[in-house]
């Protein structure tokens, strides 16, 4: 813990995990209010599904040209340009609103431009951390980013729904707004001292989009020969179809098989995050033991064992077991991954590789929830989890049986 503390006491990175803190907090409170706005004003479940898939395509479609971008251009300027749009366009959707302007397709395309901006957020923290610690505090910063993280996803509901209680959901969406006009005061005083090598371009090449399509090309056959990354980021997509099946099962578990509320739904998910916690805050210690690859394939592993007891048993108490065992076995898991790729990725190449991986690593949320309902309509929630878990377990295996993975 004191590694910790000593970090957030440098400047720029205690600027930077501020700025960031703030700013997911915010975000999570923002989309709370965002879908309840949505679910109040919306024709039908169908428009409200749109807000989500207008905020999260883009993620899909935009990190390979998001990526390339980092590779070219300031790292400051391209995080300020992109918070400060966040924060005008969450802190206009309630002027626009109280002026009776906030039409459903007003409010659709807001959304849409806020998803195409988005990466730009999350792919920057990738990488631009390596440039404010030491190689050997990495793996201590990618753990305390991954604990304010965990934090953000647990307050972020609470304080998001209580707002939307006292003020509204329009209101609420200003809270959002406001979390990035403070990251972009930050970013202000932030001193980037990184240093960014442009990728070579070719003369005779006089279109943008030819280069853009060749440098994508040459970031993904780049990802491929640095196996411990490719195999990292093959294991984040099933991870993420996990993930995703879990956000979807587990309420039909809960209303099916447990016949429990959303009360009931909301403190699985607090248990999950609890846990997240303290994992997040022991993987610092862990990183800096070195075999990163073992350690993963051994929370993987363990991840896919806390789903099974919902199948062979499923319960109340179970599902608090197994939802507190996999946020403390698993919390771990991403910032580990994200310290080795951090370290294994050459620095000139790592705006185009993060952005290509993520977009490969977005897809596997989507594509979880969208295979858990359909699975679900033929078999009980507790079994698509306790099948989840098997096949989590036998990647964890197959990780561990890779050595160029293992010895990371």
């Amino acid at each position: 813990m004191s590694g910790s503390f000593s970090l957030l006491l440098k400047r720029d990175f205690g600027v930077l995990t501020v700025a960031d803190a703030v700013s997911v907090l915010g975000d999570q409170i923002g989309w709370v209010a965002l879908l309840w706005f949505a679910t109040e004003t919306a024709r039908d479940s169908a428009a409200v599904g749109l807000v989500g898939l207008a905020y999260g395509l883009p993620g899909v479609i935009l990190g390979p040209l998001v990526g390339q971008i980092f590779d070219r251009v300031s790292h400051k300027t391209v995080l300020l340009v992109a918070n400060v749009g966040l924060g005008a366009i969450f802190l206009g959707m309630p002027l626009l609103y109280s002026a009776h302007a906030l039409s459903w397709t007003v409010l659709l395309l807001l959304v849409l431009v806020a998803g195409c901006l988005t990466p730009f957020t999350s792919i920057g923290w990738m990488i631009i951390v390596p440039s404010l610690v030491r190689d050997d505090e990495l793996g201590t910063a990618n753990s305390v980013v991954e604990t304010i993280w965990h934090g953000a996803s647990l307050l972020g509901p609470v304080l998001g729904g209580v707002t939307i209680a006292r003020l509204g959901a329009p209101l609420t969406l200003s809270a959002d707004g406001l979390s990035f006009c403070i990251a972009v005061g930050c970013l202000l005083v932030w001193k980037d001292q990184s240093i960014r090598e442009t990728l070579p371009r070719t003369v005779s090449e006089p279109f943008p989009g030819r280069r853009f399509w060749r440098d994508t090309l040459a970031g993904f056959q780049l990802l491929y020969r640095l196996k411990p990354v490719w195999w990292i980021t093959v294991a984040a997509i099933v991870f993420n179809i996990a993930y995703g099946q879990l956000e979807v099962s587990l309420p039909l578990l809960t209303r099916r098989e447990l016949s429990g509320s959303a009360f009931e739904l909301g403190t699985f998910w607090t248990t999950y995050f609890l846990a997240s916690l303290v994992g997040s805050a022991l993987c610092g210690p862990i990183s800096r033991r070195g075999r990163h690859g073992v350690w993963m394939s051994l929370m993987a592993m363990a991840w896919g064992v806390s789903f099974v007891p919902m199948m062979a048993a499923p319960s109340l108490w179970v599902t608090y077991l197994s939802m507190g065992l996999g946020g403390l076995v698993f919390s771990g898991f991403p910032p580990l991954a994200r310290t080795s790729v951090q370290r294994l990725v050459p620095r000139a190449h790592q705006g185009s590789i993060m952005g290509i991986r993520g977009s490969l690593i977005a897809i596997g949320m989507p594509a979880g929830s969208y295979l858990s309902g359909s699975i679900g309509e033929w078999l009980p929630s507790s079994t698509v989890i306790g099948y989840t878990g098997l096949l989590v377990v036998v990647v964890g295996i197959s990780l561990f049986s890779i050595r160029s993975f293992r010895t990371m």
